[in-house]
């Protein structure tokens, strides 16, 4: 079952939420980074680890670009089309 997140980024904290991928329940973050210009997302586990720190790239909506790779089968879409996240 995938899960839709909405993602509304502030200006004052980054975006986050928790999302199921691939079975495991995961604490997301959206920080903007000022000198690259852009978001990147970062995934804890339960324990607080960081697992996947990557730069948010948004999948077209006829491809998905899988943003926790370390989790597949189970993924994490960001589709700029719909400005969502999609989690499985």
């Amino acid at each position: 079952m995938t899960t839709y997140i909405v993602f509304k980024p502030n200006s004052l904290m980054p975006f986050s939420f928790r999302a199921a991928v691939g079975g495991v329940m995961l604490n997301a973050t959206v920080p903007w980074n000022q000198y690259s210009r852009r978001y990147y997302l970062k995934l804890c586990d339960g324990q607080g680890k960081t697992v996947v720190y990557v730069p948010l790239v948004a999948s077209p909506d006829d491809y998905d670009i899988n943003l926790a790779l370390p989790y597949a089968p189970g993924k994490l879409v960001y589709r700029a089309s719909t400005n969502q996240f999609e989690a499985e």
